[in-house]
C-alpha cells in the first residue's frame, strides 16, 4: 500500500467528515463515491443478497448525514467508521431476515440490480485496501482468523461462532479481540 496516498485519503476523508458535520451535503455524495464499493461488497458478503445489500447501504449513508455527530475522529479513521457501521447494519438486517421468513409471490424477479462500477482509482485502491488486510490475516494465529472470518464475513454472533467452532464463548472473544488487535497493528504499519 502506497503511504503517501493512503495518507491523502485518510485526511480527505476527515475533511469530509468535518463538512458533513457541518452540515454540507455534497461531502455525503463525495464520501459515498470514495467508499461506496467496498462498504457494498461488505454487505453483499453479510447478506448474499445484492438488492438487500443496497439497501443497507443507503441506510449507512442516511445514517452518516442524519447522525453526523457520532463520527469521533479520537475514535479511529472515518472508513474504520463505516465499515464498522456497515458490517453493524449488515448482521442487524441478517439477523432480523431470519427473524421474519421473506416470501416472493414472483419468482421470476431477479435480486440482481446493475451495481455501479467504481472508477479506476477506486478499484486500485479498493485491492490495495483488500491486499493489505488478506495479508494481515495470514499472518494470525488460525483460530483467531477463523473466528473472526465467521464474525466479518459470515455475519455471525460470537454465541454462534462458539457454536461452529466448539469452543467456549470466552476464547472465542478472546480470539477475535486479540486478532483484531494484531490485524490493526499490521495494517497500521503496512506489514
Amino acid at each position: 500500500m502506497s503511504g503517501g496516498r493512503s495518507s491523502d485519503s485518510n485526511a480527505d476523508d476527515f475533511a469530509l467528515m468535518q463538512a458533513i458535520a457541518g452540515g454540507d451535503r455534497s461531502a455525503v455524495s463525495d464520501l459515498y463515491d470514495r467508499h461506496a464499493p467496498l462498504l457494498l461488497a461488505i454487505c453483499r458478503r453479510v447478506l448474499k443478497d445484492a438488492s438487500e445489500a443496497e439497501d443497507v447501504l443507503t441506510d449507512v449513508f442516511f445514517e452518516v448525514w442524519s447522525r453526523r455527530d457520532r463520527f469521533d475522529a479520537t475514535r479511529g479513521s472515518p472508513l474504520t467508521y463505516l465499515v464498522t457501521l456497515t458490517r453493524s447494519r449488515a448482521i442487524d438486517r441478517k439477523r432480523s431476515r431470519r427473524a421474519r421468513p421473506m416470501v416472493s409471490d414472483n419468482p421470476e424477479i431477479t435480486t440482481e440490480p446493475a451495481a455501479t462500477a467504481p472508477t479506476p482509482f477506486q478499484s486500485t485502491e479498493l485491492n490495495e485496501q483488500r491486499e493489505s488486510i488478506r495479508a494481515a490475516l495470514a499472518t494470525l494465529d488460525p483460530a483467531q482468523r477463523e473466528a473472526i472470518e465467521c464474525s466479518f464475513y459470515e455475519g455471525l454472533s460470537h454465541s454462534e461462532i462458539a457454536e461452529k467452532l466448539q469452543k467456549p464463548l470466552g476464547t472465542v472473544k478472546t480470539y477475535i479481540r486479540q486478532g483484531l488487535i494484531r490485524l490493526r497493528d499490521r495494517v497500521r504499519t503496512g506489514q
